[in-house]
């Protein structure tokens, strides 16, 4: 189910940049506003990411097992995103077109996933600018396992503790964001958008569901006795993100907007997942997040991420085709198609043997069956009957 899942959010995040190329999410009808929340698949991806990493941790701590091998987790997670990413690296700084690009600091930068923390944010205008939400994984990557060790020495055995402990991350990740909203000059507002204390709201409600996850009881119970409640909440809530509560029918966003928005997204991005989460087999998420075509969607989607803006750029580049027409359609008709067809060859040729070099033979993985998927890209029958990856 959490592969279908990942299909939803880099779908939703390759529309929401087509439509910024073609200008549509500016416009006023309900449907383009609507289509400007798409934005929400990043916070999506990085609820995932907590949930999925965080839960062998969890269980380590709570059931007393041995705490998962450090140095195995560094070692996947860098093959995981390094290879396909310094291999799409090289044709987006091409595209970008910029001076910047030809500076040897920069390719360190963008090769180390450190460029959000540089002073110059010349990429801020380019196709590099989605990168930012990877570095603020790999941030996250770097973060979790000592985080998960302090918590695995104070709340052994104690689920409760644990979700005070994610609990109060999120809820300071919120307050230090609206806060800054509030006190901060705007450029470093903008600079602290691309770091991860503003996204830690989002992985900190991954490592708590991890954690509910391993002892469901009753919220798993209530999620099954209730099919569909959740994707109801998240539409609802997305609904309320593209009104003037959150956004605003022209101009710059307020700070009380921002707010409403900084509380609201992980808020919708938390309903989406949970019950993909603590109860998968419900026939209702099958059919809705289990269907072959977002399960393929989610086994490419980081090629996916990484590939379309590339070829949206070259595209435009190619037709010298102007932005902001409105043609909307047209574009994500051509670019993706050929952003699916990079992504597989990336996921087949790239990702996938990397991956292979990650694993040792005979040694079960710190992850369940269920979950292997996400942290190996192994493919793997899940007790359900269909293949997770």
């Amino acid at each position: 189910m959490l592969d279908g899942l990942r299909g939803v959010a880099i779908l939703l995040v390759v529309c929401v940049h087509v439509g910024d190329a073609t200008g549509v999410v500016r416009y006023a009808g309900f449907g383009w506003r609507l289509l400007d929340t798409g934005s929400i698949g990043v916070p999506l991806f990085f609820l995932l990411s907590g949930l999925l990493l965080y839960r062998p941790f969890a269980r380590a701590t709570l059931d007393g097992t041995g705490f998962p091998d450090v140095r195995r987790y560094f070692q996947r997670r860098a093959l995981r995103i390094l290879p396909a990413y310094w291999l799409v690296l090289p044709v987006a700084f091409r595209l970008s077109a910029s001076p910047q690009a030809e500076r040897p600091l920069v390719w360190l930068e963008f090769i180390t996933l450190t460029h959000p923390y540089a002073p110059s944010r010349w990429w801020e205008g380019t196709n590099l600018l989605m990168l930012w939400s990877l570095s603020v994984e790999v941030c996250f990557y770097l973060l979790l396992p000592l985080l998960a060790w302090g918590m695995h020495r104070s709340c052994r055995g104690s689920a409760r503790r644990l979700l005070v402990i994610t609990s109060g991350l999120a809820v300071a990740s919120v307050v230090w964001t609206a806060v800054l909203r509030y006190v901060a000059e705007l450029p470093f507002i903008f600079y602290s958008e691309h770091l991860l204390p503003r996204s830690l709201v989002h992985f900190a409600l991954g490592m708590a569901l991890a954690v509910v996850a391993e002892r469901p009881g009753a919220v798993a119970a209530r999620i099954a006795a209730s099919p569909g409640l959740g994707q109801v909440v998240a539409l609802c809530g997305l609904a309320l993100l593209s009104t003037p509560l959150a956004t605003p029918l022209s101009g710059p966003q307020s700070s009380h907007q921002y707010l409403v928005a900084t509380v609201l997204t992980p808020l919708v991005a938390l309903a989406a997942v949970a019950p993909a989460a603590l109860a998968p087999d419900l026939a209702f998420n099958r059919v809705l997040l289990g269907n072959r075509l977002l399960m393929e969607f989610g086994r490419i989607s980081y090629g996916l991420f990484l590939w379309h803006m590339p070829v949206l750029i070259a595209w435009y580049q190619l037709t010298e085709r102007s932005f902001f027409l409105g043609d909307f359609w047209l574009v994500l008709t051509v670019i993706l198609p050929i952003s699916i067809l990079f992504s597989a060859l990336s996921h087949d040729l790239v990702e996938q043997p990397f991956q292979h070099l990650g694993r040792r033979p005979g040694k079960r993985t710190e992850a369940p069956d269920k979950y292997r998927c996400e942290q190996t890209g192994e493919r793997k029958a899940v007790p359900d009957g269909r293949s997770a990856r």
